[in-house]
């Protein structure tokens, strides 16, 4: 790495240099987006636009398996969405699925502003992916799941209350769940961890 490279990133982490930071509004980042100016992978969270991650074989697997198994399952007042914003009010996630409410136009005049449920596939973001519970929950998700692949386990955020998750629960592949937005059907998850 180049000297330069590590002094830049040295110094947004200190707080004397980020108050001087601007965050960016949803507005802007797809203006910027509109206008080729920023890059199609990434996203925006809480102002600050993120690199994507490029996924491992194991990343999309899972994610393929698990949005099949929505897709197939849950009723269709809901849509199972791959990688597709989710708008709040200083963020555009994009989860790797997210369990929306349906609508007749697949939402082609505007992201859902609303999940049931975001679901992140995690290997080498665990950490982000964590610091994104706090993203969710400020934009009302009333659940978030993280699929841990470093330790193997489910990580469900529940109890979503005054913009924060009041319960973490760590399941293990004997466990099996069931979304809160759906109590009729039920993952198995040794069908989907390792």
């Amino acid at each position: 790495m180049l000297q330069g490279e590590s002094m830049g990133i040295d110094i947004l982490e200190k707080p004397a240099t980020r108050k001087f930071m601007h965050a960016i509004s949803v507005e802007t980042y797809y203006k910027l987006g509109e206008q080729n100016l920023i890059s199609e992978n990434t996203e925006l969270i809480e102002g600050v636009i993120f690199q994507k991650m490029p996924k491992s074989p194991l990343h999309f697997a899972l994610t393929h398996k698990l949005i099949s198994f929505f897709r197939n399952k849950i009723s269709p007042n809901f849509t199972a969405r791959q990688e597709g914003p989710i708008l709040t009010k200083n963020s555009s996630p994009e989860p790797d699925i997210a369990i929306v409410d349906s609508r007749e136009d697949f939402y082609a005049t505007s992201h859902p502003t609303f999940a049931h449920l975001v679901i992140e596939i995690s290997l080498s973001t665990l950490e982000f992916d964590r610091d994104k519970s706090v993203v969710y929950a400020t934009g009302g998700i009333p659940e978030y799941w993280i699929f841990n692949l470093v330790d193997n386990v489910l990580e469900v955020f529940l109890d979503l209350s005054n913009g924060e998750y009041k319960t973490k629960r760590i399941l293990t592949k004997v466990d099996s769940i069931e979304p809160s937005f759906q109590k009729d059907i039920s993952l198995v998850l040794n069908e989907f961890l390792l």
